[in-house]
């Protein structure tokens, strides 16, 4: 009995491994190379909005094609999608690392993030597949803990990186993290999905359930909301190399170091905040809260700028409000959206994270032309971003709450 007990503890720590591996690997993909794109721009004499764009571009294909690999999924399980994606991702990782020009590793970017949308759309699935009641509450506060870490820390190894070895390492360590990834999934992973059908594939099924999902007012109002914060929040990892590192003359490994510490410490606080709040306060109480700390550190950015211009104090401390206030919008948003949908996780999970990921590509494409000399461009994003959030919550999605409570 204990054997079997111990062989049980012993594949679940292999999966949870696996989901740490697939759920930080699209993330790391994004924001390794943030400490490079002024080396970047100088390498393929290229203007560095042109390198931030290569972001967006990533966002949108990492977005676009998870609606292809959660509906996949229902389809014919998890372990297949997965492979699949993590092979394409080689491929753009190999296209970036070899790229002779920018208009080459905007390119690669975007089959890279055509193939890292397999694990942005079915890690959460997995997560859902495999545990429940109290072992899902424990696994996910262990996996929280170490994305809170784990992400931010991205761009600092990807500082050392530019530091000793130049831009290209960047994408060989992905493309081993991407290698170890796919043979952690082909040897590591049983299937976990237990009701996938290829009944699932037919498009009159495909049809009617994404149907079913866009006309639900309180689902797609999240929505909304969500790829509006996420917006606001991935413009700031577009703006900030250039902010930090051309304005204010940070190196490559102090911009890492400071990415590390303006989130990761927010981020943790915050979401501690919100475990022991949520069920005294209520979803809607921390949404607010949320979306209103996002829109005063824009306000704090502008006035910064007004009393201290560029300075790296008028910058920081405005982003660690901003994201603790992020940090409350995203558990909450996400309860509130998917409880409905939990017979149809991988569809509702590739929509709900397509379009979040969407709002990146957009706002974020549109953030990279604008001129990023000081921060009152972003500050305006961080104001107005949120605040359109909280307009859509109050107004449109919460009356339907109200109505359906």
């Amino acid at each position: 009995m204990l054997a079997v007990m111990g062989d049980v503890m012993k594949s679940l720590k292999l999966l949870f491994l696996n989901i740490i591996l697939i759920g930080c690997l699209g993330q790391a993909a994004s924001d390794i190379y943030m400490p490079s794109m002024s080396a970047i721009s100088t390498a393929f004499h290229a203007p560095i909005s042109l390198v931030q764009l290569s972001m967006a571009i990533y966002m949108l294909g990492y977005g676009l094609s998870q609606l292809i690999y959660g509906p996949l999924s229902e389809g014919v399980g998890r372990r297949l999608p997965l492979v699949a994606g993590l092979l394409i991702m080689l491929v753009g990782t190999f296209v970036c690392a070899h790229a002779q020009s920018i208009h080459a590793l905007i390119v690669g970017r975007l089959i890279q993030g055509c193939g890292a949308g397999a694990g942005g759309a079915l890690w959460r699935t997995i997560f859902r597949d495999t545990f429940k009641g109290e072992e899902l509450a424990k696994y996910g506060s262990y996996f929280s803990m170490i994305m809170i870490f784990a992400v931010p820390a991205v761009p600092m190894l990807g500082g050392y990186l530019q530091h000793y070895l130049g831009w290209r390492a960047n994408f060989h360590f992905l493309s081993l993290y991407s290698f170890v990834t796919m043979l952690a999934v082909i040897f590591l992973l049983k299937e976990t999905s237990a009701h996938h059908h290829k009944e699932r594939l037919k498009p009159r099924f495909i049809l009617s359930t994404f149907s079913m999902m866009l006309t639900n007012r309180v689902f797609m109002g999240l929505v909304s909301c969500i790829f509006l914060t996420y917006g606001a929040f991935f413009s700031w990892l577009v703006v900030s190399p250039a902010l930090l590192m051309n304005q204010l003359n940070m190196t490559p490994v102090a911009f890492g170091w400071v990415i590390l510490a303006s989130s990761s410490f927010p981020m943790f606080i915050a979401s501690q905040l919100n475990a022991k709040l949520v069920t005294k306060l209520g979803m809607s109480f921390m949404l607010n809260v949320g979306w209103g700390l996002m829109v005063i550190s824009g306000v704090m950015l502008l006035a910064g700028h007004l009393f201290w211009g560029v300075n790296v104090y008028a910058i920081i401390v405005p982003i660690m409000i901003f994201y603790t206030g992020a940090t409350l919008v995203w558990p909450n948003v996400f309860a509130t959206a998917f409880t409905p949908f939990g017979h149809i996780a991988g569809y509702a999970g590739a929509l709900y994270s397509s379009l979040q990921i969407a709002g990146g590509a957009v706002v974020g494409a549109i953030v990279a032309h604008l001129p990023h000399t000081t921060q009152v461009p972003f500050a305006w994003v961080t104001i107005i971003c949120p605040a359109l959030a909280w307009c859509v919550y109050y107004f449109y999605v919460k009356p339907a709450l109200d109505r359906a409570n």
